[in-house]
């Protein structure tokens, strides 16, 4: 990275972060409050997801998202978008039989989220948050709706983006 961009990327995050609201719609009570019911229930959600994720287990994994969810896969040769839950179960149980080839279980992965933030419009929500490797910082969307009280998700994108070496 030149200095030049490294600079102007840096001036664009400053102007970006002093724009943004620190809470939006729904998103958390007031500092020592609780955040609101629905919020926790889409915290809930992405707790579940995480674990089915971290267990490599596709059948609790793939119960998450409604049947015409889309996918962008953050590994190749995924470089398209996955175009209904039939696909994302193919590729995601393609990946967890990898993961659980190569590490130990019940927890194949020890993924964490970090800063979870939840945004509610109505009966959508959007959960971003990220995880932090030494040399790449995953990030993450979920698009969850609300049908019939139950959050489903019905679009992820998952990036990532690497760190910079000092």
């Amino acid at each position: 990275m030149t200095r030049k961009f490294g600079m102007c990327a840096a001036a664009a995050f400053a102007c970006i972060a002093a724009m943004s609201p620190s809470v939006g719609r729904a998103q958390a009570a007031a500092p020592g409050g609780s955040p609101p019911p629905e919020v926790v229930a889409v915290q809930k959600v992405v707790e579940g997801f995480i674990e089915a994720l971290n267990a490599a287990d596709i059948e609790r994994f793939s119960a998450f998202f409604t049947p015409d969810a889309t996918v962008f896969f953050p590994l190749a040769p995924m470089f398209l978008r996955l175009e209904d839950k039939e696909q994302v179960t193919k590729v995601f149980n393609v990946f967890f039989d990898s993961i659980r080839k190569r590490n130990t279980g019940p927890q194949y992965m020890r993924l964490v989220p970090q800063d979870l933030r939840v945004q509610i419009y109505k009966d959508t929500a959007i959960a971003t948050f990220h995880f932090k490797g030494p040399d790449l910082i995953s990030r993450r969307t979920l698009v969850l709706e609300r049908e019939g009280g139950k959050w489903l998700v019905v679009h992820m994108h998952a990036s990532g983006i690497e760190v910079p070496r000092e």
